[in-house]
């Protein structure tokens, strides 16, 4: 019999394919998920910013996260380029968490079987059928192929495929990803214990620290047990000569400082372990049917901290994309469109600031190592990686001389005409929702926001409405509660700045004409 199609399959069980098959499932499509046997002895320790729980409030998985008994961290140790301490404390007193990620696996695949997502465990994928990759956006035929240790092997038809399979790259490695020159670079990694505690000023805190031609990490899981990283060129090592993998561990342990002092009177517990930890990313992350998710889009340098992050949340702009491609198929370009300008905008954003941290460290060690990873150059092959479109700097607005005089004058005036400005434009460009893209109106002028996007909240305060209701009004106060009358209220505080910033930009003009002062 022909195997039944359903409307999406995904390729990988870690916390991007889980994430997608939750959210996916919960929105009432049908989902399989193909994961593999895991090694656990070569799982890793991964620390998750405080940040990921808006995230896990958006699959749903907070409490479930809540009452994992994850160690709970409340920031990181570093001694970049000398050795200095530094340590730095999350904001406003928030709180990451440090996990093994085969746990953290574990529990994501559960919450999306709960779902209803159709978990398939020790799932090998032998074969995959995709559509044309010129082809029209939106769900495309495809066939994946894949064996379960028995005797045969089995099918699963979709109108979507999400390659979700990290560094392996199930789909990707079909000569949809490049490879970053300049990057590569290999983890080394063992499980220390010390049962007396780390004698740290926070034993939940991850550890960095840079040497010569290369640098450690560590991220605890408990407050006895830790992973313990060294991120080296594999071509400038004894490895590339044959030696071995131990010995090449212990040799770089021994050229930090601050790390080996914290390891003295630990032990490690277990051999150590390689894995490439080199950097590449897709050009284009998704085609007709098929979309590139997570780690199988791009890698980045575990420097940020943000992995799990990103993999997360490229999960559910792929659950989004996926999701409105099938509900309302003239979007489906659209949704494409905006996950593979997003996918990429991210991993630029990720290089950009590793690059800005390895310059800092090359000032100090001046090696090659450090030194090739300070620039962009290794980005060729992205054709948008210079063209990427930052938030709105909310604080450089506060600064702005224009935005600051415009602000005086609506303090100062007796009252206001306000009129569009001559260049404003209010256009429909496509937007997220939790779940499907849409387009909106957004305010467009000739030099703001950056990249011709346009923009349409501003803390909170819709322009597009203040726009249309600001003629209607000779005084700020009336303005401002006729606002809060028919849309969301704000702060007067918020409000002022948005007029101010609209005033200063362009996209309004006074013409209210000041009356004499008398002599």
């Amino acid at each position: 019999m022909a195997p039944q199609p359903i409307d999406v399959v995904i390729v990988g069980g870690g916390p991007a394919g889980a994430a997608a098959a939750r959210l996916l499932a919960a929105w009432g499509h049908s989902v399989q998920l193909l994961t593999k046997t895991v090694d656990r002895s070569r799982s890793l320790g991964e620390s998750l910013p405080p940040s990921c729980r808006k995230l896990f409030d958006l699959l749903g998985a907070t409490a479930a996260i809540d009452t994992a008994g994850f160690l709970a961290s409340s920031g990181n140790t570093v001694w970049w380029g000398d050795e200095t301490t530094r340590t730095a404390r999350f904001a406003d007193g928030a709180t990451g968490l440090q996990v093994e990620r085969h746990a953290l696996d574990a529990l994501l695949l559960r919450l999306a079987a709960q779902a209803g997502a159709h978990i398939q465990p020790n799932a090998l994928v032998r074969r995959g059928q995709l559509a044309p990759v010129d082809g029209r956006p939106g769900p495309a035929a495809a066939r994946i192929t894949y064996s379960t240790g028995d005797a045969g092997t089995h099918t699963v038809e979709a109108q979507f495929v999400l390659d979700c399979s990290g560094r392996a790259g199930v789909i990707a490695r079909r000569g949809l990803r490049v490879h970053d020159v300049g990057r590569t670079t290999l983890a080394l990694t063992a499980v220390w214990m010390r049962r007396d505690g780390w004698a740290l000023g926070d034993d939940t805190h991850t550890l960095v620290e840079t040497y010569s031609d290369g640098w450690a990490w560590s991220v605890p899981v408990t407050p006895s047990r830790r992973f313990v990283t060294v991120m080296v060129d594999p071509r400038v090592t004894a490895l590339d000569r044959g030696g071995a993998l131990t010995a090449c561990y212990e040799a770089e342990l021994a050229k930090t400082g601050a790390l080996r002092r914290v390891l003295a009177r630990g032990t490690r517990v277990t051999a150590p372990w390689g894995c490439d930890a080199s950097l590449y990313h897709a050009p284009t992350c998704g085609g007709p049917g098929m979309l590139l998710v997570g780690d199988a889009a791009s890698f980045i340098d575990p420097l940020s901290s943000y992995g799990v992050k990103k993999a997360l949340a490229s999960a559910w702009l792929a659950a989004v994309v996926v999701h409105t491609s099938l509900t309302n198929s003239a979007l489906a370009a659209v949704a494409l469109d905006l996950f593979n300008q997003r996918e990429r905008e991210i991993h630029t954003a990720a290089v950009r600031q590793s690059a800005h941290f390895f310059a800092d460290a090359a000032t100090r060690h001046h090696h090659p190592f450090w030194t090739g990873r300070a620039t962009m150059d290794h980005m060729d092959g992205t054709e948008d990686a210079g063209d990427t479109a930052p938030e709105i700097d909310i604080d450089a607005l506060r600064h702005d001389p224009a935005v600051m005089a415009a602000f005086d004058t609506l303090r100062r005036g007796s009252g206001i005409r306000l009129r569009r400005g001559d260049h404003l434009r209010v256009e429909a460009r496509p937007a997220l929702t939790m779940r499907e893209v849409v387009m909106e109106d957004r305010l467009v002028l000739p030099d703001w926001p950056p990249a011709g996007r346009g923009v349409r909240f501003l803390r909170d305060i819709d322009l597009v409405r203040l726009v249309e209701l600001a003629p209607d009004y000779r005084q700020v106060p009336d303005l401002y509660e006729a606002y809060n009358r028919q849309f969301a209220p704000v702060s007067l505080p918020d409000f002022l700045g948005a007029l101010s910033v609209l005033l200063a930009k362009g996209a309004l003009r006074n013409e209210v004409t000041e009356p004499r002062a008398r002599p």
